[in-house]
């Protein structure tokens, strides 16, 4: 029994060793880096942490007052926090404002990989997105 919880102790410490070797990442708002959505045309997007294009990451997302983001799906589940700004958020491969949800700063979402959503910003509109595999975007077939 001993030998387990020494083992335990050990493998506890090196993981805290572990992450107190990386540096902490702190950005000012007025230094983070946007730059063109690479699927929604008009929105902006800055990475966070992690890598989209190979894994896990954080994003923050800025879409203009009155943008649609179209019905989509993604692989990846998503966890969504609204930062600022206000919009309705929706399910399924239809946009329709009278089946969606209107969300402000502090509320969140959890999107499963490959349910059908859409958005719609009444607002200037900032999100954090939380991915747990690497980003893409599928727009549904329209019916």
């Amino acid at each position: 029994m001993k030998i387990a919880a020494i083992l335990v102790l050990l493998v506890s410490l090196r993981a805290r060793s572990s992450e107190r070797a990386q540096d902490p990442v702190l950005v000012k708002a007025s230094e983070t880096q946007w730059a063109d959505h690479p699927f929604i045309k008009g929105a902006r997007l800055a990475v966070q942490s992690g890598d989209p294009a190979k894994g896990p990451s954080v994003l923050l997302m800025k879409f203009p007052k009155g943008m649609t983001i179209p019905p989509h799906t993604h692989t990846s589940d998503e966890t969504v926090t609204v930062v600022s700004g206000r919009a309705v958020l929706g399910q399924g491969e239809s946009v329709d404002l009278s089946k969606g949800t209107e969300v402000g700063p502090g509320s969140y979402a959890f999107i499963p990989g490959k349910a059908p959503h859409w958005a719609v910003a009444q607002e200037d509109f900032v999100i954090t997105v939380t991915l747990n595999r690497p980003a893409d975007f599928h727009l549904c077939e329209k019916k």
